[in-house]
Protein backbone atom coordinates (compact mmCIF):
# COMPACT_ATOMS: atom_id res chain seq x y z
CA UNK A 1 0.00 0.00 0.00
CA UNK A 2 1.34 3.39 -0.94
CA UNK A 3 2.11 5.99 1.74
CA UNK A 4 -0.63 8.29 0.46
CA UNK A 5 -3.20 5.47 0.63
CA UNK A 6 -2.13 4.63 4.18
CA UNK A 7 -2.50 8.26 5.24
CA UNK A 8 -5.94 8.34 3.67
CA UNK A 9 -7.07 5.31 5.67
CA UNK A 10 -5.79 6.85 8.90
CA UNK A 11 -7.60 10.10 8.16
CA UNK A 12 -10.84 8.18 7.59
CA UNK A 13 -10.39 6.34 10.91
CA UNK A 14 -9.83 9.63 12.71
CA UNK A 15 -12.90 11.06 11.06
CA UNK A 16 -15.02 8.08 12.08
CA UNK A 17 -13.67 8.28 15.66
CA UNK A 18 -14.54 11.98 15.84
CA UNK A 19 -18.05 11.28 14.58
CA UNK A 20 -18.43 8.49 17.19
CA UNK A 21 -17.29 10.83 19.98
CA UNK A 22 -19.75 13.50 18.84
CA UNK A 23 -22.56 10.94 18.75
CA UNK A 24 -21.72 9.74 22.24
CA UNK A 25 -21.62 13.33 23.51
CA UNK A 26 -24.96 14.04 21.86
CA UNK A 27 -26.43 10.87 23.35
CA UNK A 28 -25.13 11.88 26.77
CA UNK A 29 -26.72 15.31 26.46
CA UNK A 30 -30.03 13.74 25.50
CA UNK A 31 -29.86 11.31 28.43
CA UNK A 32 -29.00 14.10 30.87
CA UNK A 33 -32.14 15.92 29.80
CA UNK A 34 -34.28 12.78 29.79
CA UNK A 35 -37.07 12.19 32.29
CA UNK A 36 -35.30 9.12 33.63
CA UNK A 37 -32.77 11.45 35.31
CA UNK A 38 -35.35 13.73 36.91
CA UNK A 39 -35.31 13.52 40.73
CA UNK A 40 -38.20 11.35 41.79
CA UNK A 41 -37.18 10.30 45.30
CA UNK A 42 -35.45 12.10 48.19
CA UNK A 43 -34.34 10.00 51.15
CA UNK A 44 -33.28 11.54 54.48
CA UNK A 45 -31.28 9.49 56.98
CA UNK A 46 -30.13 10.30 60.53
CA UNK A 47 -32.89 12.70 61.56
CA UNK A 48 -34.80 12.09 64.79
CA UNK A 49 -36.53 15.22 66.06
CA UNK A 50 -36.42 17.31 62.89
CA UNK A 51 -39.02 15.96 60.49
CA UNK A 52 -38.38 14.82 56.92
CA UNK A 53 -40.40 17.57 55.25
CA UNK A 54 -38.52 20.32 57.09
CA UNK A 55 -35.18 19.01 55.85
CA UNK A 56 -36.35 18.45 52.26
CA UNK A 57 -37.98 21.90 52.08
CA UNK A 58 -34.85 23.50 53.48
CA UNK A 59 -32.66 21.65 50.95
CA UNK A 60 -34.32 23.43 48.04
CA UNK A 61 -34.39 20.23 45.97
CA UNK A 62 -37.51 20.05 43.80
CA UNK A 63 -38.98 16.85 42.44
CA UNK A 64 -38.42 16.83 38.70
CA UNK A 65 -35.06 18.63 38.92
CA UNK A 66 -32.32 17.08 36.82
CA UNK A 67 -30.13 14.93 39.07
CA UNK A 68 -26.95 15.96 37.21
CA UNK A 69 -27.60 19.62 37.97
CA UNK A 70 -27.86 19.04 41.72
CA UNK A 71 -25.55 21.50 43.53
CA UNK A 72 -24.56 19.51 46.61
CA UNK A 73 -22.62 22.37 48.23
CA UNK A 74 -25.62 24.68 47.96
CA UNK A 75 -27.96 22.01 49.35
CA UNK A 76 -25.62 21.43 52.30
CA UNK A 77 -25.42 25.16 53.01
CA UNK A 78 -29.21 25.49 52.95
CA UNK A 79 -29.76 22.57 55.32
CA UNK A 80 -27.06 23.68 57.75
CA UNK A 81 -28.69 27.10 57.98
CA UNK A 82 -30.53 25.26 60.75
CA UNK A 83 -27.79 25.11 63.44
CA UNK A 84 -29.24 21.87 64.78
CA UNK A 85 -28.43 20.06 61.50
CA UNK A 86 -25.03 18.78 60.38
CA UNK A 87 -24.92 17.33 56.86
CA UNK A 88 -22.83 14.15 56.70
CA UNK A 89 -23.29 13.41 53.00
CA UNK A 90 -25.42 14.08 49.93
CA UNK A 91 -25.36 11.22 47.44
CA UNK A 92 -26.84 10.88 43.96
CA UNK A 93 -28.24 7.40 43.42
CA UNK A 94 -28.86 7.13 39.71
CA UNK A 95 -31.08 7.45 37.92
CA UNK A 96 -33.49 9.50 40.06
CA UNK A 97 -32.78 9.35 43.83
CA UNK A 98 -30.96 11.70 46.21
CA UNK A 99 -29.90 10.45 49.66
CA UNK A 100 -29.22 13.07 52.35
CA UNK A 101 -27.58 11.89 55.57
CA UNK A 102 -27.65 14.30 58.52
CA UNK A 103 -26.71 14.37 62.18
CA UNK A 104 -28.80 16.31 64.65
CA UNK A 105 -26.78 18.44 67.04
CA UNK A 106 -27.91 18.12 70.66
CA UNK A 107 -27.88 20.97 73.18
CA UNK A 108 -25.37 20.17 75.92
CA UNK A 109 -24.52 23.31 77.89
CA UNK A 110 -25.22 27.02 78.46
CA UNK A 111 -22.61 29.78 78.29
CA UNK A 112 -23.60 33.15 79.81
CA UNK A 113 -22.32 36.01 77.61
CA UNK A 114 -23.02 39.64 78.50
CA UNK A 115 -26.83 39.77 78.75
CA UNK A 116 -27.40 36.64 76.65
CA UNK A 117 -27.09 32.87 76.96
CA UNK A 118 -25.52 30.65 74.32
CA UNK A 119 -26.91 27.15 73.95
CA UNK A 120 -24.05 24.95 72.67
CA UNK A 121 -23.55 21.31 71.75
CA UNK A 122 -20.71 19.09 72.96
CA UNK A 123 -18.39 20.37 70.22
CA UNK A 124 -18.97 24.02 71.07
CA UNK A 125 -21.31 24.88 68.18
CA UNK A 126 -23.77 27.64 69.03
CA UNK A 127 -27.29 26.33 68.48
CA UNK A 128 -29.26 29.26 69.87
CA UNK A 129 -28.82 32.59 71.61
CA UNK A 130 -31.41 33.43 74.23
CA UNK A 131 -31.98 36.72 76.01
CA UNK A 132 -33.28 34.94 79.11
CA UNK A 133 -31.89 31.88 80.78
CA UNK A 134 -35.27 30.36 81.55
CA UNK A 135 -35.35 26.85 82.96
CA UNK A 136 -31.84 25.48 83.50
CA UNK A 137 -31.76 22.23 81.55
CA UNK A 138 -28.01 21.99 80.96
CA UNK A 139 -24.76 22.63 82.85
CA UNK A 140 -23.70 26.28 82.88
CA UNK A 141 -20.16 26.96 81.66
CA UNK A 142 -18.30 29.67 83.56
CA UNK A 143 -14.94 31.24 82.74
CA UNK A 144 -14.90 30.78 78.97
CA UNK A 145 -13.44 33.88 77.28
CA UNK A 146 -15.29 34.32 73.98
CA UNK A 147 -13.64 36.37 71.23
CA UNK A 148 -16.36 36.07 68.55
CA UNK A 149 -19.46 34.06 67.77
CA UNK A 150 -21.84 33.13 64.96
CA UNK A 151 -24.94 30.99 65.40
CA UNK A 152 -24.32 27.63 63.74
CA UNK A 153 -20.54 27.89 64.14
CA UNK A 154 -18.14 26.94 66.92
CA UNK A 155 -17.55 29.60 69.53
CA UNK A 156 -14.23 31.37 69.07
CA UNK A 157 -12.24 31.70 72.29
CA UNK A 158 -9.11 33.62 73.21
CA UNK A 159 -7.41 30.47 74.45
CA UNK A 160 -8.04 27.60 72.03
CA UNK A 161 -7.23 24.95 74.63
CA UNK A 162 -10.21 26.15 76.70
CA UNK A 163 -12.53 24.87 73.99
CA UNK A 164 -10.60 21.59 73.67
CA UNK A 165 -10.84 21.05 77.43
CA UNK A 166 -14.56 21.88 77.43
CA UNK A 167 -15.20 19.42 74.60
CA UNK A 168 -13.45 16.64 76.53
CA UNK A 169 -15.42 17.35 79.68
CA UNK A 170 -18.82 17.57 77.95
CA UNK A 171 -18.15 14.36 76.03
CA UNK A 172 -17.29 12.54 79.26
CA UNK A 173 -20.27 14.02 81.15
CA UNK A 174 -22.76 12.88 78.51
CA UNK A 175 -21.05 9.55 77.90
CA UNK A 176 -21.42 8.77 81.61
CA UNK A 177 -24.91 10.36 81.73
CA UNK A 178 -23.95 12.71 84.56
CA UNK A 179 -25.45 15.89 83.09
CA UNK A 180 -28.47 15.90 85.42
CA UNK A 181 -26.17 15.98 88.47
CA UNK A 182 -24.15 18.99 87.32
CA UNK A 183 -25.04 22.66 87.74
CA UNK A 184 -21.81 24.35 86.59
CA UNK A 185 -18.48 23.68 84.94
CA UNK A 186 -15.84 26.24 85.92
CA UNK A 187 -13.18 26.82 83.25
CA UNK A 188 -11.37 29.93 84.54
CA UNK A 189 -8.17 27.93 84.96
CA UNK A 190 -7.79 25.13 82.41
CA UNK A 191 -5.16 23.54 84.64
CA UNK A 192 -7.55 23.41 87.58
CA UNK A 193 -11.11 22.81 86.36
CA UNK A 194 -14.02 22.34 88.77
CA UNK A 195 -17.48 20.85 88.29
CA UNK A 196 -20.26 21.93 90.63
CA UNK A 197 -22.85 19.30 91.54
CA UNK A 198 -26.46 20.17 92.30
CA UNK A 199 -25.80 19.23 95.92
CA UNK A 200 -23.19 21.99 96.25
CA UNK A 201 -20.26 19.61 96.18
CA UNK A 202 -17.32 20.75 94.05
CA UNK A 203 -15.59 18.12 91.94
CA UNK A 204 -11.99 19.06 91.24
CA UNK A 205 -10.99 17.77 87.79
CA UNK A 206 -7.63 19.51 87.52
CA UNK A 207 -6.45 19.29 83.91
CA UNK A 208 -8.73 17.95 81.17
CA UNK A 209 -6.79 14.70 80.92
CA UNK A 210 -8.33 11.24 81.47
CA UNK A 211 -11.60 13.06 82.15
CA UNK A 212 -13.80 9.99 81.82
CA UNK A 213 -11.60 8.03 84.25
CA UNK A 214 -11.93 10.90 86.73
CA UNK A 215 -15.66 11.43 86.41
CA UNK A 216 -16.54 7.76 86.53
CA UNK A 217 -15.82 7.97 90.27
CA UNK A 218 -19.14 9.80 90.56
CA UNK A 219 -20.81 6.52 89.67
CA UNK A 220 -18.80 4.56 92.22
CA UNK A 221 -20.83 3.10 95.11
CA UNK A 222 -18.10 4.00 97.63
CA UNK A 223 -18.00 7.63 96.50
CA UNK A 224 -21.79 7.85 96.45
CA UNK A 225 -21.94 6.56 100.05
CA UNK A 226 -19.37 9.17 101.06
CA UNK A 227 -21.05 12.19 99.49
CA UNK A 228 -24.70 11.12 99.76
CA UNK A 229 -26.63 13.66 101.81
CA UNK A 230 -23.60 15.95 102.16
CA UNK A 231 -24.23 19.57 101.18
CA UNK A 232 -20.86 21.01 100.25
CA UNK A 233 -17.27 19.92 100.22
CA UNK A 234 -14.69 19.08 97.57
CA UNK A 235 -14.31 15.75 95.82
CA UNK A 236 -10.81 15.79 94.35
CA UNK A 237 -10.48 13.45 91.37
CA UNK A 238 -7.56 15.30 89.75
CA UNK A 239 -5.55 12.11 90.31
CA UNK A 240 -7.72 9.68 88.35
CA UNK A 241 -6.50 6.67 90.29
CA UNK A 242 -7.80 7.77 93.70
CA UNK A 243 -10.48 10.30 94.71
CA UNK A 244 -10.20 12.29 97.94
CA UNK A 245 -13.16 13.97 99.64
CA UNK A 246 -12.83 17.08 101.80
CA UNK A 247 -16.12 17.74 103.65
CA UNK A 248 -17.22 21.34 104.14
CA UNK A 249 -14.68 22.95 101.83
CA UNK A 250 -11.20 22.74 100.38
Amino acid sequence: MRWSDLMGVQQKKKGLLLILILLLALTGMVLIGAEIFQINEITVLGNEKIVYNDIVNRSGIVYGDNIFKLDKELVEKRIEANPYLDVISIVRKYPDQVIITVRERQAAAIIPYLNSYFIIDKEGYILEIKSEQGVIDYPIIQGITISSFVVGKKIAVNEEYQLTALQRILNAVYELELQDQISEIRMENVDDIYIMLNTGIQVRIGQAIDVEKKLIWLKSEDVQKTINGVLGGVLDVSAASQPVFYPGGS
